[in-house]
């Protein structure tokens, strides 16, 4: 099999005045652009000219009047959105009128978040048992009865498991089993600490000294609990592919590894997996897809009798991690604020914002079913299923007037492109969460029990999917929730998924011109769709199994093409020292100037379009504010370009916007037709 690329989504100093500092230098000029998504880049002085910088001309004065949100570390559009749908849903937790299963665990655990005055009354006792069982783990026999009671609130396995639509035969649930997530977020972190990872390791060090001594241990105590939690993990890294490993052309093939429960065995050796699967809460399937078989049998060297401490200490740090927001109000506000200082925010979210995440980490298809009966009309499903079939036409004309591609090669897409399946706004059947019940405040219970009642249930159907048939048209609210600004492409069943929470704000409203809802849902949607025929996309087929539909020639093009828009993006410089990682954005700016390309198709087809207009709003659906340490982190780990680029870089590929505004050579926005780098 060829090898393919297959891009996961990265679905990111002892005292607290030891923060790393990182915003003096930020204000960097990267040769083109100035980077004007870090806060404070741009002042009243920052010079503006659409030839030169035109994201900065359409957003400057947004810009210098927008504030960073309390407790946040960005906004922009979505964010604005965000707030929208924050608001609404906020109005469901408190509407007691509401009835139903839903309503009644909405607001049952609303209670338990919000209800300050119980949850100090208990204190941190409710993770007491937790710290208490892992205590007492001094041997690898002990470890191994402690990770099989599932009468543990809480349990810290050293690999991660997900159910998922196998990658070769997507129409049948399998087990993925993948290493664990790790406390510094890329295991390259280990061998050389990046401006990204003294952030991640800043903040787990400084949280998980206030937790442990919070929690009964002293300094000295807490000092050597993360010591060991770091050791063990440089153990793990080891022997777990770094996050730029994600991106190499034969990244697939270390993730198309099939094994059977005897094959898993012997792979796995002294260290029991078949039972802490069963211990995890899954049933023991056909087979499995094994994405590293390399960690999974190097736990049998790792998880042994002289590395228990490690790996308890270990499971404590992510324990108190995980519980920190759980418990009484004292602990939610210093960690908070301990880890804002790092980060550079200021202040705090509300309170029912806090409890909105709580209860959308927890319950989500409730408060998804509760928020889609109280502003989904089946007017909005109407009204984007039409954009959705238009931009389809459009992609399929440019499809037909590529001229680098064989007729082959183009029948192929044209099939995957008329076999998309559209999800719009909301599912026709919504989930059925019946089955889940925990202690309220009324039955005497806590915010922990609750989780890990929810947590076994989410276990529980999960486990009911193993080698059972995927039912394509099901639309599961657990993985796309409908309260969300967002959407996406699944190349796993060649779907287009647009949620209800991004009708708002500067993406869509009815009373939009037709060149705004072009440049604001039109973009987005057309940026889903050339997913499809991404890097990534390109590898699946029409039924969303990795598959070879390209003739080799035309899928030699492809790449090249691929890899000089890597090229390009590998030469910007966003702040000092950063390593811009253009194969890292690669799909994301593939699919971005795919986008604009749909939507100046259709566009020629209009009589009297506003360019300007058009252009303008896609700008401004990109402006967006950071704080510093928060573009060290997506500079370093996120697979979307800053979004400076995603205005300007995309842009200046298209000889309607060059010709419109009459940029000329010399021009920060000129780009010479030889030297463009779009790939569709």
């Amino acid at each position: 099999m060829r090898k393919l690329l297959f891009v996961l989504l990265l679905l990111l100093c002892a005292m607290l005045d030891m923060a790393p500092a990182l915003s003096e230098d930020a204000a960097v000029l990267d040769g083109r652009w100035l980077c004007v998504d870090i806060q404070g880049n741009v002042t009243a002085d920052t010079p503006t000219d659409l030839r030169d910088d035109f994201g900065l001309f359409v957003n400057k004065d947004w810009i210098l009047q927008t504030e960073i949100p309390a407790g946040e570390s960005r906004t922009g559009v979505f964010e604005e959105s965000g707030r929208t749908l924050k608001d609404d849903q906020i109005a469901l937790l408190k509407d007691e009128s509401l009835t139903g299963h839903d309503a009644e665990l909405v607001h049952k655990l609303y209670a338990l978040v919000s209800d300050w005055d119980y949850r100090n009354a208990l204190g941190v006792e409710p993770a007491m048992p937790i710290m208490e069982a892992l205590s007492h783990i001094d041997s690898l026999e002990s470890l191994t009865e402690y990770l099989y009671n599932r009468n543990n609130l809480l349990t810290i396995f050293p690999f991660a498991l997900e159910v998922t639509p196998d990658l070769t035969d997507p129409d049948i649930y399998i087990t993925q089993i993948a290493p664990p997530s790790l406390l510094l977020q890329d295991s390259a972190e280990y061998t050389g600490r990046t401006r990204a990872g003294e952030l991640y390791f800043a903040q787990n060090q400084q949280v998980g000294t206030y937790m442990l001594t919070r929690l009964g241990f002293n300094e000295d105590e807490a000092a050597r609990v993360i010591g060991n939690a770091f050791a063990f993990e440089t153990l793990m890294a080891e022997h777990i592919k770094p996050n730029a490993a994600h991106y190499q052309a034969d990244y697939i093939d270390s993730l198309c590894n099939y094994y059977s429960p005897e094959q898993l065995t012997a792979l796995a050796g002294d260290f029991p997996i078949l039972d802490m699967i069963q211990a995890y809460g899954y049933k023991i399937g056909k087979r499995f897809l094994v994405s590293e078989p390399d960690y999974i049998e190097a736990l049998a060297d790792i998880c042994v009798e002289e590395n228990v401490t490690l790996m308890r200490d270990w499971m404590m740090l992510k324990t108190v991690n995980s519980v920190k927001n759980k418990l009484d109000q004292e602990t939610y506000q210093q960690t908070d604020t301990i880890k804002n200082a790092i980060n550079g925010v200021s202040g705090r979210i509300s309170d029912d914002d806090y409890a909105l995440v709580i209860i959308k980490q927890m319950l989500p298809v409730p408060i998804d079913n509760l928020y889609i009966q109280a502003h989904c009309t089946e007017q909005q499903r109407q009204d984007m299923l039409i954009i959705i079939t238009n931009i389809v036409d459009y992609y399929r004309k440019m499809l037909e007037s590529v001229d680098w591609l064989s007729e082959e090669t183009r029948a192929n897409a044209i099939e995957k492109l008329d076999n998309l399946r559209i999800r719009a706004v909301y599912p026709d059947d919504l989930g059925d969460w019946s089955g889940l019940d925990f202690a309220g405040i009324e039955e005497g219970g806590s915010l922990l029990e609750a989780e890990a009642a929810v947590r076994k249930y989410r276990r529980s159907l999960s486990s009911e999917k193993i080698d059972t048939a995927v039912d394509r048209d099901k639309w599961d609210q657990v993985d796309i929730a409908t309260a969300q600004v967002n959407a996406f492409y699944n190349p796993q069943d060649n779907s287009i998924n647009i949620m209800a929470g991004i009708l708002s704000g500067e993406f869509y409203n009815e009373d939009m011109s037709y060149e705004q809802k072009l440049g604001g849902i039109g973009s987005v949607i057309g940026h889903e769709i050339s997913h499809a025929f991404d890097t990534t996309g390109a590898q699946f087929d029409k039924d969303g199994a990795v598959s070879d539909w390209w003739t080799d020639d035309d899928y030699t093009a492809f790449q090249a093409r691929a890899a000089k828009l890597a090229a390009w993006y590998d030469g910007f410089i966003p702040f000092e020292g950063a390593n811009y990682s253009g194969q890292q954005v690669q799909t994301e700016a593939i699919a971005d100037m795919g986008a604009v390309k749909c939507m100046l198709a259709i566009a020629e087809q209009q009589e009297d379009f506003d360019y300007d207009t058009f252009f303008r709003q896609y700008a401004t659906i990109w402006r967006r504010q950071e704080l510093f340490s928060d573009i060290v982190k997506l500079a370093a780990k996120d697979n979307h370009p800053l979004t400076y680029l995603r205005i300007n870089a995309t842009l200046a590929q298209f000889d309607e916007f060059v010709n419109f505004y009459g940029i000329k050579p010399g021009d920060g926005m000129y780009i010479a037709p030889e030297d463009r780098v779009a790939v569709w």
